[in-house]
Formats: structure tokens, C-alpha cells, sequence
């Protein structure tokens, strides 16, 4: 190997100047890496942060859902015990009403029946008064008739005997 060669020293100074670039690259290099190591370590600890923060959330937030899921299901339960209550109270005021209404209804079908059975009674009277009243006409049309036969019988008699009339 010939060291006299401007290739060799072209050779020997580009090592050089390696080295002294390189050792200046490797520090910054390192550098830079230690520097974004200590972003990136940074980083991870900022996420590790927000997601255990995410989670006390989150499992907040998972009590806070039971909470209004019981507290929904008391409300649902009263709702249903309140309509249970309030349907039963309408039965009986239903119940209630219909029993005054067939009371009303009971006694004015008594009413209406003893006002009908009076009718009928005031029209079997006037229907017996007339009949009466025609059997008494009609007797005294007839009595009147036997008078007048009975006395013109006596009349023919009186005068069979006497020889007389009468008028």
C-alpha cells in the first residue's frame, strides 16, 4: 500500500473529517433522541394521565347510570303503584255511580209504576162509572118501560072492571 498517494490522504482526510463530523453528528443525534425520548417519555406519561382521568370518568359516570336506572325504576314502580291506586279508586267511584244511578233509576221505575197503576185504576173507575151509569140509564129505561107496561095492564084491568079509562 502506498500512503503517497492523493487517494490514500483523500481517503484519510474524509475519515477525518468523519470523525469529526460524525462525532459531532452522533452528539447532536443523541441529543435530538435523548430530547424526543424525553417528549415521547412525557407524552406517555400525559396519556397515562388522561386515561386513568378517562376512567375514574368513566367509572363515574357507570355509578351515576345505575344511580339514575334505580332511581328510574322507583319512579316507574310509583308511577305503576299511583295508576294501580288511582284505577282502583275509579273503580269504586265508577261503582258508586252506577249504584246511584240504578237507585235512581229503581225508584223512578216505582214511581213511574205506581203512577201507571193509578192511571189504571182512575181508568177502571171511569170505565166502571160509565158501565154503571149505562146499566142504571138502561135500567130506568127499562123500569120506565115496565111502569108503562104495568100501567097500561092496569089501566086494561081497571077498565075491564069499571068500564072506565084512564090516562
Amino acid at each position: 500500500m502506498n500512503y503517497a498517494t492523493p487517494e490514500f490522504w483523500v481517503f484519510i482526510a474524509f475519515v477525518v473529517f468523519l470523525g469529526a463530523v460524525g462525532k459531532r453528528a452522533f452528539a447532536f443525534l443523541t441529543q435530538s433522541l435523548d430530547e424526543h425520548s424525553r417528549t415521547v417519555a412525557h407524552q406517555i406519561e400525559e396519556a397515562q394521565r388522561l386515561h386513568d382521568e378517562a376512567l375514574s370518568l368513566l367509572n363515574s359516570y357507570k355509578k351515576k347510570h345505575e344511580e339514575a336506572l334505580k332511581q328510574a325504576a322507583k319512579i316507574v314502580s310509583y308511577a305503576e303503584s299511583e295508576a294501580l291506586e288511582f284505577k282502583k279508586s275509579s273503580e269504586r267511584e265508577f261503582e258508586k255511580f252506577i249504584a246511584s244511578k240504578e237507585k235512581a233509576l229503581t225508584e223512578r221505575m216505582a214511581i213511574e209504576k205506581e203512577e201507571a197503576r193509578s192511571k189504571l185504576r182512575q181508568q177502571a173507575v171511569d170505565e166502571a162509572f160509565i158501565i154503571v151509569d149505562k146499566l142504571l140509564s138502561k135500567e130506568l129505561k127499562e123500569k120506565k118501560k115496565l111502569t108503562e107496561a104495568s100501567l097500561k095492564e092496569i089501566s086494561k084491568l081497571v077498565q075491564k072492571q069499571t068500564g072506565m079509562t084512564l090516562k
